[in-house]
């Protein structure tokens, strides 16, 4: 059985924002015997390992992160939460796993994602994607930073060692091994009408290599956001699989505040 612990990483020197705090509110509420277990700075440095110290001293937290949670999942078992991940049901279903994941869809794609994953302390799933990061260099020889996605690395481990690939189920779980499953979209990314769903992945998408997205207000329906271009590329706005543009306002050459429509599927609205 996977242990009744929460993981969640929390690194650098922001303060808490309020979706965190939402977010956490609905484990207490969902999951009110579960021990819930932060990774914070003085966590983190104590691990020991290249990839880990570039993404601290180049102030990367969500790859830092990318290596905690498999740490922590590793050696205490337990479920990890991204920050931006809420709560709607009782997950006790799931425990029974030695293993669990989702599948999420982002800009019309869809992969095993990261933002929740459950195991059984010292599983074999957690151990070779742990042992990945041993071998990586966050930065390369020429001074550049790899800001490869985790659900990448997740989606090619998964396809070299249990042969997954695309077209993934979208209405069943799908079998790693007996006791291993990734569930559908709408189990823990995205709800969908009349199915079942567990939690909500909102994707702050603080990791973002072109956008930096900071969701400013959550109302009923609608997500206030502001993105900052940081290549100042005039590009897409990266909006969710269940997203659209209700309204946009620019605050600048690499600013925009844009009220999204949650619910709605559309291709991300091309900037003005």
């Amino acid at each position: 059985m996977i242990p009744k612990i929460i993981h969640y990483v929390w690194i650098g020197d922001a303060p808490k924002n309020e979706l965190l705090l939402r977010c956490i509110e609905s484990w207490k509420k969902h999951l009110p015997d579960y021990e819930i277990k932060e990774w914070g700075n003085s966590q983190i440095d104590g691990i020991d390992i290249p990839y880990v110290r570039q993404a601290l001293e180049h102030r990367k937290w969500a790859f830092a992160s990318d290596y905690m949670r498999l740490y922590a999942l590793h050696r205490y078992g337990g479920f990890y939460f991204d920050s931006d991940l809420e709560v709607t049901a009782d997950i006790e279903p799931f425990r029974e796993h030695d293993f669990v994941a989702g599948f999420e869809e982002y800009q019309g794609n869809r992969y095993p994602m990261s933002a929740f994953i459950g195991a059984v302390p010292n599983n074999a799933i957690i151990g070779d994607l742990l042992a990945e990061y041993a071998s990586l260099s966050l930065v390369d020889r020429n001074g550049n930073l790899d800001l490869t996605a985790n659900t990448k690395r997740m989606t090619l481990y998964y396809a070299r060692r249990f042969g997954l690939k695309k077209p993934y189920k979208t209405d069943e779980p799908t079998a790693l091994d007996s006791c291993s499953f990734i569930y559908p979209v709408h189990y823990f990314c995205t709800p969908a009408p009349h199915k079942k769903n567990f939690t909500i992945h909102h994707f702050n998408g603080s990791w973002l290599d072109g956008y930096a997205r900071r969701n400013v207000l959550n109302m009923s329906g609608y997500t206030l956001c502001v993105f900052k271009d940081r290549k100042k590329a005039n590009r897409s706005l990266p909006l969710t699989y269940n997203e659209s543009l209700a309204m946009m306002l620019p605050l600048g050459f690499d600013l925009r505040l844009a009220l999204l429509r949650k619910g709605t599927s559309r291709q991300p609205f091309k900037v003005c």
